[in-house]
């Protein structure tokens, strides 16, 4: 019972860390998520581009996250010079959640 307890306590402690981290990554508590949502990166004008790349994160509650999503390794992996817009795509399950970001361009 004790035991118990203590996992219960941790886990609150690990969900209470949740709201902290949103304001930076688009991450939530829930328990399925799997959302896409606008970036806020695009060029008045331009089209989306022939080409798209992605970069993906994985975390575990919200506390433990490790991947790289940023808009360099997205360019990298979609063979991308230059980036015309960007969105994120999100999987949230329980307590195990991927981030993806998407970049377009030429």
């Amino acid at each position: 019972m004790k035991k118990l307890l203590v996992l219960f306590a941790f886990i609150a402690m690990g969900f209470a860390a949740i709201p902290q981290a949103q304001a930076v990554e688009p991450w939530g508590l829930a328990i399925y998520d799997g959302t896409k949502e606008a970036q806020g990166y695009s060029i008045p004008g331009a089209m989306l581009g022939s080409r798209r790349g992605e970069a993906s994160c994985k975390t575990v509650l919200g506390i433990v996250n490790w991947g790289d999503c940023s808009i360099r390794a997205a360019m990298k992996n979609g063979r991308i010079s230059k980036v015309t817009a960007a969105d994120w795509e999100k999987k949230y399950i329980v307590v195990y959640g991927t981030k993806k970001l998407v970049v377009y361009g030429n």
